[in-house]
């Protein structure tokens, strides 16, 4: 069973429907190899596997299951991307603030081809976009920039992760910041094909958006937290109605 986060939610077409389950229902396997997600653990054989919380079970036909519900409390979890803040600056790390009761810890030599002569000097309350390596209820989560498919130095400002410069950053739901994640995300694919615009989803229930102008800006942002109970096609209208009304001013 692998334990490795995986980025995408189940869909119409890709995803079951799901069924209740409560915490500690077994989860009956057909397959010999899952993914294991959120409110999933795997208790004593390799196949036997227990559900953490109440919710939907959901599962992608890439054999990816976890238990999707509206908890509001960010846990972080090996794997998970996650936009924070720097509150704390010390000489070997810095203290990120990702929502959890304590700050993570992200060691100033975590970012790409960074030496201890050659590394970022950030200031507090900078925003930063990191992946989290190592979640332990009994330590403190410590986060990376380091990315495995950009390998651009931090230097360059081209990395997949680093510090988030301008644009703006909000609160969501974690089920919707889950959602934004899913490549197919009708809201992001409406809104990329008629506006340009960057945007961060962090996990934790944060989101950052920059783009051309502040106007924009605040239309991605609104889209985005009105999108979370409606169907694709109630979505697509949504964002063509904004965007004529911003063309209007």
């Amino acid at each position: 069973v692998d334990t490795g986060e995986d980025k995408e939610m189940a869909d119409k077409k890709g995803g079951s429907k799901g069924k209740a389950v409560f915490p500690g229902d077994v989860i009956d396997l057909k397959e010999n190899y899952v993914r294991i997600g959120k409110g999933v653990v795997q208790r004593g054989k390799r196949n036997c596997l227990v559900a953490t919380r109440f919710g939907l079970l959901r599962k992608t036909s890439g054999s990816r299951i976890w238990v999707d519900n509206y908890q509001k409390r960010y846990i972080a979890s090996k794997g998970d991307w996650v936009v924070g803040v720097i509150v704390e600056k010390h000489s070997d790390n810095y203290r990120i603030d990702i929502g959890e009761d304590q700050p993570a810890r992200l060691p100033s030599l975590s970012f790409e081809g960074a030496t201890k002569r050659n590394k970022p000097n950030l200031e507090i309350g900078t925003l930063m976009y990191c992946v989290v390596v190592s979640a332990n209820k009994h330590m403190e989560t410590e986060l990376s920039c380091v990315s495995p498919y950009v390998k651009k130095e931090w230097v360059t400002g081209e990395g997949l992760f680093g510090p988030l410069e301008k644009g703006y950053a909000f609160d969501c739901s974690l089920r919707l910041a889950r959602s934004l994640m899913n490549p197919a995300c009708k809201v992001l694919s409406c809104l990329g094909a008629l506006l340009k615009f960057e945007v961060a989803v962090g996990l934790n229930g944060k989101v950052w958006v920059h783009s051309e102008s502040e106007l924009e800006t605040i239309l991605i942002s609104n889209s985005i937290l009105n999108s979370e109970f409606l169907s694709k096609q109630d979505v697509e209208k949504m964002v063509q109605i904004l965007i004529k009304r911003v063309s209007v001013r």
